[in-house]
């Protein structure tokens, strides 16, 4: 099952660089992944979308049309973006909250728990899909 990981929260809390932070995450631990698109990481055959702005819901169409295994996104609580991610056709949405914290370190903090979380999400849906991609290549 395809899946959407959607950072979702009120604005300037982190979302967008909790987002980046996932991105530099995976490039750094799979050196070998390949850029398929400026938004699109492929590792091990799986592709992933990543989009961290959440005003930009159109490179959603960019990641279906390219078959991504997996979406990485940020989106406001309501709204333009919400609704972009919950019309994703065959995508499972697994909704994460930004929280607030108190205090700036604590802010930070936070958001790197958070990208390391969505980085052992989503590399819990390569490992599901990489028998599936090496079943199709191994029928060739």
């Amino acid at each position: 099952m395809k899946k959407v990981f959607a950072l979702k929260g009120r604005r300037s809390i982190g979302k967008s660089q909790t987002i980046r932070t996932v991105d530099e995450l995976l490039r750094t631990k799979y050196q070998d992944a390949r850029v398929e698109h400026e938004h699109v990481l492929s590792i091990n055959g799986v592709k992933i979308g990543i989009e961290s702005t959440s005003e930009n819901s159109g490179n959603f169409d960019l990641f279906v049309s390219l078959d991504c295994e997996v979406i990485i996104c940020a989106t406001r609580t309501t709204g333009k973006g919400v609704n972009a991610v919950n019309a994703l056709p065959g995508y499972e949405v697994v909704w994460l909250e930004q929280q607030v914290q108190s205090a700036p370190f604590e802010q930070v903090l936070s958001n790197l728990a958070m990208a390391r979380h969505i980085v052992e999400e989503t590399e819990k849906c390569i490992a599901a899909a990489k028998p599936a991609v090496l079943s199709r290549a191994a029928g060739r």
